[in-house]
């Protein structure tokens, strides 16, 4: 008759992702979505795991006008951490001083930038 043989799998773990001094211990990436990865999405998702959890798209210009729904989405809660913001627009100075107030202000570790979206809304 046959030989039985037991086969031991293990997990090799994935290497940890580095994005510039950021150190992403589960190499995973939430896509930002809009209208759907806000704050408390977020976090149920970390409650799941570990990983990189991008904000719902931000307009640059609106923020630059500092209007007052996206400082709101701006916002993090303490828990998160590292803080990522996907910033979208179009005109290069007007993304650069929304990257300017990000990063003057503390309100991200990680920015995620989108020129334009081919998805028709």
């Amino acid at each position: 008759m046959g030989e039985w043989r037991v086969m031991t799998l293990t997990a090799t773990p994935a290497p940890a992702l580095r994005i510039g001094p950021l150190d992403i211990d589960v190499p995973v990436v939430l896509a930002p979505m809009a209208g759907i990865t806000n704050t408390a999405f977020r976090r149920l998702c970390r409650e799941y795991g570990a990983g990189l959890y991008v904000s719902e798209m931000i307009t640059s210009r609106a923020l630059v006008e500092r209007n007052d729904t996206t400082m709101r989405l701006i916002r993090h809660h303490e828990s998160e951490t590292p803080r990522s913001i996907q910033l979208y627009g179009v005109d290069p100075r007007t993304i650069a001083e929304a990257v300017r107030i990000i990063v003057a202000e503390d309100h991200a570790d990680h920015i995620d930038l989108n020129f334009g979206c081919p998805v028709p809304r």
